[in-house]
């Protein structure tokens, strides 16, 4: 019983499909836990500072942490170094 070229060509390729689909998570899963998001915030549009969040935040969430009459400027994600991770996972 001869296995055709085209069902190999098909199995091959669903098997990349999956593996890649399954690395594209994992990595969102680690970004997760290296980067925190940084909101950039003012009150008179003169001095700024930022509140850190460990997920995307919400409007609600800002809104909470910081009041409801500041305005934000932006959102960034920064990634966490090396030795603040390591520092993380001992504490934890």
């Amino acid at each position: 019983m001869a296995i055709s070229e085209d069902l190999i060509n098909r199995l091959d390729g669903e098997a990349g499909r999956y593996l890649l689909d399954k690395a594209r998570v994992g990595r969102k899963r680690a970004l997760e836990h290296i980067a925190t998001y940084a909101v950039t915030l003012t009150l008179d549009g003169k001095t700024t500072w930022e509140e850190v969040f460990d997920h995307p935040p919400t409007l609600e969430q800002v809104a909470a942490r910081a009041g409801t009459q500041v305005f934000v400027l932006g959102m960034r994600k920064r990634h966490k170094g090396l030795a603040r991770r390591v520092l993380s996972s001992l504490v934890a």
